[in-house]
């Protein structure tokens, strides 16, 4: 049976900038789009490191790009230059310069928990707001917890999840399915797995994909092709991010 609504698939990660930053694009692009209320949204998981230190004991970003992901500090500075001019174009704060790196595994849980409610969006943003303005360790349970709390999760299965195994197994599921589509980087917006924005482009992009997407939805076949890809700033799986 043909679904009612166009689902677009979204891989992600709290530790990558241009994801918060596309996901603000994304939601200005929605608002301007005249069929959003026929979108279906899922956010897929995506760690850029799955290594980095968990519970609450991530290390300043800096200190990870230069001696994690081996960024030379003139590519920092560049990098922050331009994720600056982006921030205040989206209207929010740029504070890399005090951020925490850690493993994103538990914050990606809590999104999935979340996803059953319905309030995945909003815990994802509030996740990213942690990191990227409020340079706080998105590791760290108690945090969880209380971002869990404010979507109106029931803090007894937030701790329940987070000491259980509960979703790891899907997270890895997430980014097999990203490679065997081909992609590797994120943010990855894909479009009824037609069209593809990777990174945070426009807003006005968004728009225009947003749709063409749509369009192609209403008239499509059920033949697969490859997805249209639109590509911008983003980070990869490696660990390293655009300049």
């Amino acid at each position: 049976m043909e679904s009612k609504k166009m689902k677009i698939e979204v891989w992600t990660d709290i530790m990558c900038p241009y994801c918060y930053i596309g996901k603000i694009h994304y939601e200005k692009a929605l608002k301007q789009f005249d069929h959003a209320d026929e979108i279906e949204l899922e956010w897929k998981a995506f760690q850029l490191n799955p290594d980095l230190p968990d519970n609450g004991n991530g290390i300043p970003v800096k200190d990870y790009l230069i001696n994690q992901a081996g960024y030379p500090e003139e590519g920092i500075k560049s990098m922050y230059s331009s994720l600056r001019q982006l921030s205040e174009e989206a209207g929010v704060v740029f504070n890399l310069d005090n951020a925490i790196a850690a493993n994103t595994r538990d914050a990606h849980r809590l999104i999935k928990l979340a996803a059953k409610k319905g309030v995945d969006s909003f815990v994802l943003g509030k996740l990213a707001k942690a990191y990227f303005e409020e340079a706080k360790d998105y590791s760290d349970r108690d945090l969880l917890v209380s971002i869990g709390k404010e979507a109106g999760l029931d803090e007894v299965e937030i701790i329940n999840m987070l000491n259980s195994d509960e979703y790891k197994y899907e997270i890895k599921q997430d980014i097999q399915e990203a490679g065997n589509l081909g992609f590797d980087t994120v943010p990855t917006f894909l479009m009824d797995r037609r069209q593809a924005i990777v990174g945070s482009e426009p807003v006005q992009l968004f728009v225009d994909v947003l749709n063409k997407a749509y369009k192609a939805w209403k008239s499509r076949t059920t033949e697969q092709i490859k997805p249209e890809v639109f590509k911008g700033q983003s980070c990869s799986i490696d660990g390293t991010c655009d300049i």
